[in-house]
């Protein structure tokens, strides 16, 4: 059975490893009438070594069973406790543009225990509008909102020239993460934790497999 806490501070590499097991598993094994899965069939689908699946799986607290593998509910269980989906928490998007708007309209944030309670925007204009059955507030009410809902994480969908003094604002109300999507790093806090998501690193990383791919054919 999954233990309630993990017995070691997870890395990053090891975080994301994990999302893409919570989704394999829980899309495609839970529902099955075996209900279980291998280490081999997991590092199959993330191109890895079965050794760091389950190297994954004892960090988190599963035990596989000889000749079954792992039970699927209780590694989804275990997984849910580690990264918390368990605990909801709530979180404010600033910038009711159109990638705001898409993200307070994604569904799919209830499922990771996330609560979207607030959209804001610079335009007076927006205000009272509903994008994804969330009210667009004025951005004057950012502090006052942060503080009446207990906000620990703010979704930041804004040009890079905004982002920083938005990050200043927040941070100085008590905020406590970021989920940057703007154009821009951010310097903030050491105890306030920032997620960028530069849309040029995926990118890069395309680019550079296409061209060794080119790169190989070219030379067959």
């Amino acid at each position: 059975m999954p233990e309630s806490k993990p017995p070691r501070t997870l890395k990053h590499a090891t975080l994301e490893r994990l999302m893409h097991y919570y989704h394999y598993i829980g899309e495609q094994i839970a529902q099955q009438s075996m209900g279980t899965v291998s280490s081999s069939e997991i590092a199959k689908l993330l191109d890895t070594d079965d050794t760091v699946v389950r190297k994954d799986m004892a960090a988190i607290g599963v035990r596989g069973y000889p000749r079954v593998g792992f039970k699927a509910d209780e590694v989804l269980a275990a997984i849910r406790d580690v990264l918390g989906f368990d605990n909801a928490y709530r979180a404010i998007i600033i910038g009711a543009g159109r990638l705001g708007s898409a993200l307070a309209s994604y569904p799919g944030f209830s499922r990771y225990g996330l609560r979207i309670d607030a959209l804001l925007d610079s335009d007076p204009s927006r205000a009272g509008a509903i994008e994804g059955g969330v009210e667009v507030r004025p951005l004057d009410e950012l502090e006052s909102i942060i503080e009446a809902h207990n906000v620990g994480l703010a979704i930041l969908t804004v040009p890079a020239e905004a982002a920083q003094p938005l990050a200043d604002r927040m941070v100085n109300a008590g905020l406590r993460a970021i989920w940057n999507f703007a154009p821009t790093s951010l310097v903030v806090p050491s105890g306030v934790l920032v997620r960028h998501e530069h849309i040029s690193v995926g990118l890069a990383e395309l680019a550079y497999h296409l061209n060794r791919r080119d790169t190989k054919e070219a030379s067959e």
